[in-house]
């Protein structure tokens, strides 16, 4: 079974104003501090979280800690 996952370094919520006004080097502010860990998420609902690396160029996730089994079956 495949499922996709995704990776969370943070988030910011943009008027749609601000969304359309970005544009290449645009920076965009996130809720969290470089050294805190990035979520690992099945849909809506953190299953992991851990340290960013990076793995033959491409992102990784060194996970630190994993969410309770309930929480991770109820995920699905």
């Amino acid at each position: 079974v495949n499922l996709n996952l995704t990776l969370r370094f943070g988030q910011r919520v943009l008027p749609l104003r601000e969304i359309l006004d970005l544009n290449a080097g645009a920076i965009v502010e996130l809720d969290r501090e470089v050294q805190e860990p990035a979520d690992l998420l099945l849909g809506d609902k953190v299953i992991a979280r851990g340290q960013v690396v990076i793995v033959d160029g491409n992102y990784g996730l060194r996970i630190t800690e994993v969410a309770d089994a309930r929480q991770r079956i109820g995920t699905l």
